[in-house]
């Protein structure tokens, strides 16, 4: 008998490409049946699902509530065996505490950042009535407490939360993203373009700061600098604050992401760039540098990114990594990647990814992860048993 593995999100988490690949690899294997719960999910995320062959729900009706609280209530009549939510700071992932109850299911928890790295770059949020309220980072502990086991992405989350739980925890190394494999490259010219994925909330986190001093320092015009923000977030604010930092205006461009056409979007973005940055001060994991790698683009990724430690485990990857926020030591291995030869610098990416995706298989990850399955619910079933002799 197959078992009912449930992943529950709301609309944005799902959306996300660790969540694709995780229901994608689940969905292959004969031994479960896979379903999406997604309340007040898009005509997009349908048609995503359909072509996943997996069936996508909506939340039961309940005036008054927001997507994010209708996480609460999936339908009466759907059977579930495992549970598997994304959590997301405060408002995604406590909501399995509900379910759990209802449906008398296994909880597993999917974790990608690490809040308490976070938070010293952000200003903590005060309850509205001025009482003590835990930070997010201890709500995402006390919600791993609380699972039955826990999915962290990346090792550099894996050793966070495995020192502060005694919840069992499983690792996820994100595959090659295949959707980004056949992104045709242009052939370079001028001015040289470098990728940055950006956030105004995030804007120390990210490293944008980082990013704009060391434009300051290469005093190269030829070098332009292409944030990609999402959808909401403010090109205007983000640009005034890269500038404030010190990158000239006429070497910097904002373009935004819109909602439901990022993939589409990430692949053009890919295809006129030349080289991808990550200069982070904190990442769970870092999945835009992966569609990078998958494409064939240069990278460089800050050390304090989870994928650095994926890839310093590879033959070539250290060549990749950056374990400095120096902006001077950014500008000068920029320079270097601009002024090396275009085709050494192509061939040096085809390596990379050639090396990671022999390295981190998603699938076989998963097959072990369904053997865990198997024995949470075996060991369920035989507690029960004893329970009623």
């Amino acid at each position: 008998m197959s078992l009912k593995i449930t992943v529950a999100s709301n609309k944005e988490g799902w959306d996300i490409v660790m969540n694709e690949q995780l229901i994608e690899a689940l969905a292959r294997d004969e031994r479960v049946e896979v379903s999406g719960f997604v309340p007040r999910y898009t005509p997009e995320q349908r048609d995503q699902a359909q072509r996943m062959n997996i069936s996508l729900y909506d939340a039961e009706k309940h005036r008054g509530y927001d997507s994010n609280e209708l996480l609460s209530f999936p339908p009466d009549d759907r059977k579930i065996d495992i549970l598997i939510m994304h959590s997301y700071g405060r408002d995604v992932g406590k909501q399995a505490q509900n379910i759990i109850k209802s449906k008398r299911c296994k909880w597993v928890l999917v974790v990608h950042i690490i809040r308490k790295e976070l938070e010293k770059d952000l200003e903590m949020v005060a309850s509205r009535s001025g009482d003590f309220q835990e930070s997010a980072h201890q709500l995402q502990v006390d919600l791993c407490e609380k699972a039955d086991l826990v999915l962290a992405v990346g090792h550099k989350v894996e050793k966070s939360y495995k020192a502060e739980m005694r919840t069992p925890i499983f690792t996820l190394i994100p595959s090659i993203p295949r959707e980004f494999l056949d992104t045709q490259q242009h052939d370079r010219s001028s001015p040289f373009k470098v990728l940055l994925s950006a956030s105004r909330k995030y804007f120390e986190v990210k490293g944008c700061a980082i990013a704009a001093k060391a434009f300051n320092q290469l005093e190269d015009p030829s070098i332009h600098l292409l944030l990609v923000v999402k959808e909401g977030d403010s090109a205007s604010a983000i640009k005034e604050a890269m500038v404030e930092k010190g990158i000239s205006p006429e070497q910097l461009e904002v373009r935004r992401l819109f909602q439901g056409y990022q993939e589409e979007e990430w692949r053009r973005l890919l295809g006129e760039v030349d080289l991808l940055i990550k200069p982070s001060k904190s990442e769970g994991f870092g999945m835009a540098g992966l569609r990078a790698i998958a494409a064939n683009l240069p990278v460089l990724i800050s050390g304090n990114c989870g994928l650095a430690m994926a890839l310093k485990e590879l033959r070539s990857g250290n060549k990749h990594v950056v374990d400095s926020q120096d902006p001077e030591v950014w500008a000068r291995r920029i320079q270097e990647i601009k002024e090396k030869d275009e085709k050494i610098c192509r061939s040096e990416a085809e390596q990379l990814k050639n090396e990671y995706s022999a390295a981190y298989n998603l699938q076989d990850q998963v097959n072990s992860l369904i053997d865990a399955f198997s024995e949470m619910v075996k060991s369920d079933i035989q507690h029960g048993v004893k329970e009623t002799l």
